[in-house]
């Protein structure tokens, strides 16, 4: 009953001069604010210390409930954007742009799709059910950097011979190039809650035997907060909350460990936060070339065929597709897939 109408609030500033009768410089600047967007958590009947004042019964805010999903509308976000842009005409039919962009997007709750516009590959979840507020950061689709240079040239037709224009002149080829930083991502762990005891006890489950108490936390361990909901994230490393100038055999190696990444103290959520770490970028050159031919002699109508072929990836470069970001997996830091690889369309219609 109290969810509320989504609200976005939108603004932007964009200044273009002519430099010279062929070149044009653009700046823009653009800004949102949104409220009241829809927060989904997967389990709102938990709460922080459960399972220690329980001695490791998982027992819920409410008892007679199990696992409860919950939407509302306190979700909110901000963004900001500015870009510029070169454009430049040259003879002969050639034409070039480039474009850089520098952006922020915060958020608490939010999904990504890959480099490429492929499937999800992140997705944010509640880490702590009281405490939305802690989480936010870096939404999951922030790039923070973006280059596109694009180009195309149409090729002159002034050949005096027929043959000769139809099949040299009026091509049109192009091309775009674009590079951009990788995606955040969150160092979290998807491991239980596992005590150390009084006594040096061996903890049974989640707790510790009838002789002894809970005292800590072990290294091993997870679920911090000791909620029964494993999905939580570490302490700061000593290296910080970023690493900047990632090499692709390192991602393919491993940026780090899951060793690195301190152990709460018992009881506590980690302070590492969300979204802090940079997957790796992704950077990709796409070729296309189409031509239109008539054909005059096709009965007594004239056909026009339009042929077009398109290369994505040109030089086959491998973009790695994410960061196993769980301190539970083997590949824990590691880049363990890549995008698609280079392929080509081939296009043919014709008209009349």
């Amino acid at each position: 009953p109290n969810f509320k109408m989504q609200q976005v609030e939108a603004w932007s500033l964009s200044v273009q001069q002519q430099v010279q009768n062929n070149l044009i410089v653009e700046l823009n600047y653009s800004g949102t604010s949104a409220h009241h967007l829809l927060e989904f958590n997967n389990d709102i009947n938990r709460w922080a210390g459960d399972l220690i004042q329980n001695n490791g019964k998982f027992t819920r805010l409410n008892h007679n409930f199990a696992g409860t999903a919950w939407g509302n509308s306190d979700g909110n976000s901000a963004g900001n954007y500015g870009s510029l842009a070169v454009i430049r005409t040259l003879t002969h039919g050639l034409s070039l742009r480039g474009i850089y962009t520098y952006g922020k997007v915060l958020d608490e709750v939010s999904y990504a799709q890959s480099l490429d516009s492929g499937s999800v590959t992140a997705t944010t979840d509640v880490i702590q059910s009281n405490n939305l507020k802690a989480q936010r950061g870096r939404a999951d689709f922030d790039i923070r950097n973006q280059f596109t240079a694009d180009g195309t040239w149409d090729v002159p037709n002034h050949y005096s011979s027929l043959v000769l224009r139809n099949i040299l002149g009026g091509w049109q080829f192009g091309g775009k190039w674009v590079g951009y930083t990788g995606l955040p991502f969150t160092v979290r762990t998807t491991q239980s809650f596992i005590p150390t005891c009084s006594g040096g006890a061996a903890p049974v489950g989640s707790g510790c035997p009838a002789e002894s108490t809970i005292t800590g936390v072990a290294s091993n361990s997870g679920d911090y907060n000791a909620d029964g909901y494993n999905y939580d994230v570490p302490n700061v490393p000593s290296f910080g909350k970023h690493l900047s100038g990632q090499s692709k055999s390192q991602f393919l190696t491993g940026i780090f460990k899951a060793s690195q990444f301190p152990v709460p103290s018992l009881g506590v959520e980690g302070s590492l936060g969300r979204n802090t770490y940079d997957a790796p970028g992704y950077k990709d050159f796409d070729f296309t070339f189409e031509k239109y031919f008539n054909v005059p002699w096709f009965f007594a109508e004239k056909m026009k065929i339009e042929a077009k072929g398109e290369v994505f990836n040109l030089f086959n470069r491998t973009n790695l597709n994410g960061v196993d970001s769980n301190m539970v997996d083997s590949s824990f830091g590691r880049s363990t897939s890549q995008l698609p690889s280079r392929s080509l369309q081939l296009h043919l219609r014709a008209s009349f």
